[in-house]
């Protein structure tokens, strides 16, 4: 998994201590542009853990290549261990691939990310 700078360090550890490989964006690529960072998680085939909702605009509006998934937290607790386990439940990684998983405030969707055609490459 890759978390994106926004995602701090309670949710990557916790990632980590559940047995998951996990890089920070903010180790790899300080002050990276959202675009570098999705292109880190396709090339190491990483899912991207992130509370940015601009990584979704790059592959379903600008047709970016995706990672195997992301996900995108989209609400904001006012303690951010509320959000490990609810992260920790939607961990199933044949879920997550090729999908888009969104996890709100009272529910998670996931949505299947675009498929490009032999014209568009």
């Amino acid at each position: 998994m890759l978390c994106d700078a926004n995602v701090g360090s309670i949710i990557a550890n916790a990632l980590a201590a559940a047995g998951h490989d996990v890089t920070r964006a903010i180790h790899i690529a300080p002050n990276a542009r959202d675009e570098e960072i999705l292109d880190h998680a396709v090339s190491d085939e990483r899912v991207l853990v992130t509370c940015d909702r601009d990584f979704g605009e790059l592959v379903f509006k600008h047709c970016a290549p995706p990672p195997p998934g992301i996900i995108y937290i989209r609400f904001e607790p006012d303690d951010v261990a509320e959000i490990v386990p609810r992260l920790l439940a939607v961990l199933d990684f044949d879920a997550l691939n090729g999908h888009m998983t969104v996890i709100g405030d009272r529910v998670v969707r996931r949505t299947v990310f675009p498929v490009k055609s032999a014209n568009d490459a």
